[in-house]
């Protein structure tokens, strides 16, 4: 396996798309400072999983991508592709060649695919685990990490050797398990909990329950007698209205007959009124008429004076247009004849101009003859001219070139004295720089000291972190424990909250009226009512049943409710309009302020104030009292009021007692809805707890954050010192081979000054020979000179003959341009002449045709005349028939009068008989109503009491009853019940529920302690192949790591050591080095130098035991001279199945590439990389 090639687009600073080749062998990236080199370490680094902007040498990861220059957008999207030859089949996948790349967007997203294909972050961590070419591997050691494997930081170091070891699999894999038991281990917590308080309830739910099963036997059997004693009744009641139904059906005929002729009299009644109306009608239509035709006359007599009026118009203006005929007729001959002239006129210019034009041709043809002479003679006179600045450019040329040469001689002079002032000035600047060399040590040795105290400091700082991190796992334990509480108050009100909304508890009609959305249903008493807490027992069975009551706009939707309920048979209802129920609130003066007394029925309820008749109807006779014995002494003045106490019992009116617990369907209502207002505060002051544990939470993250911070910017600064330190080791390599140079320069400019003396002898005999080549130049120079100022004389006669034939053609253009503009001025007077004449005509033409049409309007008017005449006439008679109509009409009006007054003497007799049997019949219906009332009473009991309507009660009915027997009996079972005292009826069901509940969970833990052993046995299994593998692997580290200290150095002894053998998975990795000729110390007090030497000795060791394919080293021999650089090299070609890639600023590391890739920076932030074999540029040499 190796890598094959890297394709970067819009990474950093490589804006275009940009693809670079790996080969077998030591590949070295080159390029100035900025040039973007490291960028492509980066890119490795970043597309196998980076996720840390820091190790990319960025603030932000967006940063990563292209950000554009003055020249150049920014990209949108980063994407680099990382292609590798998987021959061997070394990484997991079935391909022959992988290609992992990664994209990001400016959004933030991100994209990861193996071979085309989209995948996670985890799936290319997996796939690459354990080869030694992941991020945190030592494959890839950026700039400034060769510093970290050294360091106090023995993370970085102990990545490196789990990487080695094959171990990073197994830590993930035991991590996740973990995982997995911390969170099974928190379930089983809680499952025990849930356990726990089931157990302290099933016993006394099994208790609850078999009481309710007795209770359940005895209200059945109670219901069954009671439903059979209502029928009883309902049965008497039904007999009785059968005789009130015949004497109403006889009844009915006699009403049926007084009401038809109460009907004829009223016909006969309404049809003398409707002849009344209509002869109203018909004299309002002939008044109308009649003012129609009064107003036709007036308007015709106007019309008829308007047109003589117009008349007289017509002739004065028809005098007027004639006049004006006659005035522009003498006005068109005289412009026809003015137009005669102007043709005349033009005719003779005509003939002017082109006389002018052919005199004009003739100069022009002269004129371009003598110009053509011009020509030639100038283009002669140009040649020679051309020569003689060609022959003195020449001369001057070689002149200048004689100056540059004595100018030389001069310098050449001067320089010998200057070589002589180095000589004299590099012997002052090599002591200096003795003095300068020593000062360095003494820095250095400074730095490396501020250095250990911020080592301090970091330690410090990540104690305090790690306190503050398990406060925060405190804080989000508890923010989690209050969010559960919250999710269980919220599925609990949102339990009760559905059977409220679904109606659970009320009767079936009241389900269908509510679920059907009606017009005009507001809802149920319960729904418009709210009970203060501790008053709800006794409001629900102070309204008992009538908590179910629906309240309605009005009479009508009521009854639309009813016939929905009659069509689908959804059972009976009680309705309560807004507009019709009216109550009375009933007050006591006498109970008022006394012990127990606690207010009126309407004053424990909350309610909108429309409602008050409706709450009136049904309060208006309660009181509410503290218990029963205030109760008993209250009622002796209580009068009509009932008395209600807190926990239910009731005194009725004439000392009837009620107590007990209500057991319908709606016992539960009120209690429903407190709990439900109950269960929203406790979840609200839940939310707000947890709300400010994680404000709190959030500050601490904050202050982690900012601790996190300093420790980075600590480290940071560590990482400065020691790259100042680093750069203090360069100074001073750099300084000694100064001085070296320093020794060797007096040879060199010995050889400069041997170099001088040639160069003046040189250019000596170069000046003899430019001078002899001047004298040449000049003598052509002369002739030339005298030939073209012969050429100019002649051309300058011809150019006086050419003047004179233009100025002559110019005074004939002159002419020919004022005959044109006579004869334009001649064409504009006749086009204006002629849209006169046009003009004139149009007028005279326009005269005419008004004149027709009044000639047309006067016929007009005078034919109009006559027939207004005539309809003045039939106008005037049409007034007068009008008049004698209406007066007829109202002759007849006078008659009905009197019929009118007969009809209704008639129809108020016959309404007094109808008044007197209608009478009777009310007071039998009452009677039937009354009955009726009673029947619904029954009726009601049986779906208030048992939820059955009749019919299904009839299926309960039993033949042979005796009423004092079921009475008794159900006497008897009343007390019984009253023994059992208060029964939870729900206990069946929530025993059943709890116990299956139970059962579910004891499996449930069986499984889980199960998992957890399973888990525990897998950790333990792992711990024991960690350990194994890394102490093995450390082992070879350890031999490999003392033979490459060995080989760097030239001798001495090295060891690596674990802080704790006992642990070696947890321990600390130290290093102790000894170089030759110094003692066994620790590695933080080597020379920069050395301790890159043993960073790149531990990191050959770690190569060796576990070889990865691919390497990429970013500046890790910076600090090493040329022959420790040729010690590192030799070190590295041993490795001869690892591809190399070093970036690096090093000549000694160049001259051993296989490859050169040069970085360049051509455009200001935009990196361009070109590419060398030196293995193909030897084969060509």
């Amino acid at each position: 396996m190796y890598f094959k090639r890297i394709e970067m687009h819009g990474f950093k600073s490589f804006a275009e798309p940009v693809t670079i080749e790996f080969d077998k062998g030591i590949t070295c990236i080159v390029g100035p400072n900025g040039s973007g080199k490291s960028n492509i370490s980066d890119a490795i680094r970043w597309v196998l999983g980076e996720q840390s902007p820091k190790m990319l040498r960025g603030g932000k990861m967006e940063e990563v991508i292209f950000s554009g220059t003055s020249s150049r957008k920014s990209r949108g999207m980063a994407e680099v592709t990382l292609v590798i030859d998987n021959e061997d089949g070394r990484l997991p996948i079935d391909y022959k060649e992988v290609a992992i790349r990664r994209r990001m967007f400016r959004s933030g997203e991100s994209e990861y695919h193996i071979n085309g294909s989209q995948c996670r972050l985890r799936d290319i961590r997996e796939l690459i685990m354990d080869t030694g070419i992941g991020v945190e591997g030592y494959s890839l050691i950026g700039q400034g990490r060769i510093s970290d494997i050294i360091s106090n930081k023995t993370e970085s170091r102990r990545e490196i050797f789990e990487e080695a070891a094959g171990i990073v699999m197994y830590r993930t894999k035991k991590a996740e398990s973990e995982r997995k038991l911390a969170s099974t281990r928190a379930n089983l917590e809680r499952l025990q909990d849930i356990i726990g308080e089931i157990e302290g309830r099933i016993d006394g739910l099994k208790e609850d329950s078999l009481k309710a099963r007795e209770y359940i036997e005895l209200r059945e059997r109670y219901r069954e007698l009671e439903i059979n004693i209502i029928l009883k009744n309902t049965e008497t009641l039904e007999l009785k209205n059968e005789y009130l139904k015949d004497e109403l059906s006889e009844l009915g005929i006699s009403i049926d007959t007084a009401r038809e002729n109460r009907e004829r009299a009223e016909k006969t009644l309404e049809s003398v009124r409707e002849r009344s109306a209509h002869l109203e009608k018909l004299s309002e239509e002939a008044r109308g008429k009649l003012i129609k035709a009064a107003e036709d006359l007036g308007e015709a007599v106007n019309k008829s004076r308007i047109d003589e009026e117009r008349l007289a118009s017509i002739r004065t203006n028809t005098e007027r247009l004639r006049e004006e005929e006659k005035r522009l007729k003498e006005r068109l001959e005289k412009e026809t004849e003015g137009n005669r002239a102007l043709a005349e006129r033009k005719a003779e210019t005509d003939r002017k101009a082109a006389a002018l034009r052919k005199e004009l041709e003739d100069k022009v043809s002269l004129c371009s003859s003598v110009e053509e002479e011009m020509s030639e003679l100038e283009r002669q006179a140009n040649d020679y001219k051309n020569d003689i600045l060609e022959l003195s450019g020449a001369v001057n040329s070689q002149k200048a070139e004689i100056n540059s040469l004595e100018m030389l001689q001069d310098t050449l002079e001067k320089r010998k004295e200057s070589i002589r002032a180095d000589r004299k000035a590099e012997d002052e600047t090599g002591r200096e720089t003795v003095d300068r060399l020593n000062k360095m040590k003494a820095e250095r040795l400074q730095t490396e000291e501020l250095l250990e105290e911020i080592r301090e400091r970091i330690r410090e700082s990540g104690q305090a972190a790690s306190e503050r991190r398990e406060e925060e796992r405190r804080l989000a334990q508890k923010a989690e424990a209050l969010s559960i509480d919250e999710g269980k108050i919220s599925a609990r009100k949102k339990t009760i909250e559905e059977m409220e909304n679904n109606y659970e508890g009320y009767n079936s009609a009241v389900r269908y009226v509510m679920k059907s959305g009606l017009r005009g249903i507001r809802g149920t008493v319960a729904d418009l009512i709210k009970v203060p807490p501790g008053y709800e027992t006794a409001i629900e069975t102070a309204l008992g049943a009538s908590l179910q009551n629906i309240v309605c706009d009005d009479d009508e939707s009521a009854k639309e409710a009813i016939e929905a309920l009659k069509r689908n048979r959804a059972g009976r209802m009680t309705f309560l309009p807004v507009n019709s129920v009216r109550g009375r609130a009933l007050r006591q003066e006498k109970l008022e302020g006394r012990r127990g007394f606690i207010g009126y029925g309407p004053q424990c309820v909350e309610y909108h104030d429309e409602y008050r008749g409706i709450i009136e109807y049904l309060l208006g006779r309660v009181v509410i009292v503290e218990n029963m014995d205030e109760a008993v002494k209250l009622s002796k003045t209580a009068g009509s009021l009932r008395l209600v106490t807190l926990e239910g019992e009731v005194i009725n009116t004439g000392g009837a007692i009620t107590g007990g617990k209500y057991r319908n369907k709606t016992a539960n209502i009120l209690d429903r809805k407190a709990e439900i207002a109950s269960l929203k505060q406790q979840e609200e002051e839940k939310k707000e707890e947890r709300e400010q544990c994680l404000k709190e939470l959030s500050v601490l993250r904050i202050s982690i954050e900012e601790e996190e911070e300093k420790r980075t910017a600590l480290e940071e600064e560590m990482r400065r010192g020691e790259r100042e330190a680093m750069e203090k080791e360069n100074e001073i390599r750099l300084t000694e081979k100064l001085l070296k140079d320093i020794k060797s320069g007096g040879d060199k400019l010995q050889r400069e000054l041997e170099n001088i003396k040639k160069e003046k002898e040189n250019s000596r005999e170069m000046i003899e020979k430019l001078n002899e080549s001047i004298e040449e130049k000049n003598r052509r120079l002369c002739e030339a000179e005298e030939l073209s100022q012969r050429r100019l004389e002649e051309y300058g006669r011809k150019k006086a003959e050419y003047e004179q034939i233009s100025e002559e053609a110019t005074k004939l253009r002159i002419d020919v341009n004022l005959c044109d503009s006579e004869k334009e001025h001649v064409d504009s007077m006749a086009e204006s002449a002629g849209e006169k004449i046009s003009e004139i005509k149009s007028d005279i033409e326009e005269r005419r045709e008004q004149l027709r049409r009044m000639e047309e309007e006067r016929l007009e008017l005078l034919s109009g005349g006559v027939q207004r005449e005539d309809t003045i006439r039939r106008s005037r008679e049409e007034k007068q028939r009008l008049e004698g109509y209406i007066e007829e009409i109202s002759l007849e009006r006078e008659s009905l009068s009197e019929e009118n007054s007969k009809a209704e003497l008639e129809k108020k007799a016959v309404s007094e008989e109808l008044e007197r049997l209608q009478n009777r019949k009310y007071e039998l219906e009452l009677k039937s109503a009354k009955n009726d009332t009673q029947l619904e009473t029954y009726k009601n009991k049986l779906w208030d009491d048992f939820e059955v309507s009749y019919i299904q009660a009839v299926e309960f009915k039993k033949e042979g009853l005796v009423m004092s027997s079921a009475v008794k009996e159900n006497r008897q079972i009343k007390e019984r019940i009253k023994e059992l005292g208060e029964v939870n009826v729900g206990a069946i069901e929530e025993y059943e529920t709890v116990k299956e509940r139970y059962d579910f969970l004891t499996e449930q833990r069986g499984d889980i302690l199960q998992a957890m052993e399973n888990l525990t046995k897998i950790i333990e299994d792992m711990d024991k192949t960690i350990k194994v593998r890394f102490q093995s692997s450390f082992d070879t580290i350890v031999e490999n790591f003392e033979e490459n200290f060995k080989e760097l150095f030239g001798g001495g002894h090295a060891e690596l050591r674990l802080s704790d053998e006992k642990a070696p998975l947890e321990s600390d990795i130290d290093i102790v080095a000894q170089p030759p000729g110094k003692k066994l110390q620790n590695i933080n007090l080597l020379s920069g130098g050395e301790k890159t030497l043993t960073a790149i000795a531990l990191m050959f060791a770690v190569l060796k035991a576990k070889p990865t394919p691919f390497c990429i080293l970013d500046e890790v021999e910076a600090a090493l001279d040329d022959a420790n650089i040729d010690r590192f090299i030799s070190c590295l070609r041993k490795f001869q199945d690892i591809q190399f890639a070093l970036v690096t600023h090093q000549k000694a590391t160049m001259e051993h590439a296989d490859v050169l890739y040069g970085v360049t920076m051509p455009e200001k932030g935009v990196s361009k990389v070109l590419s060398l074999s030196l293995e193909e540029e030897a084969a060509g040499m």
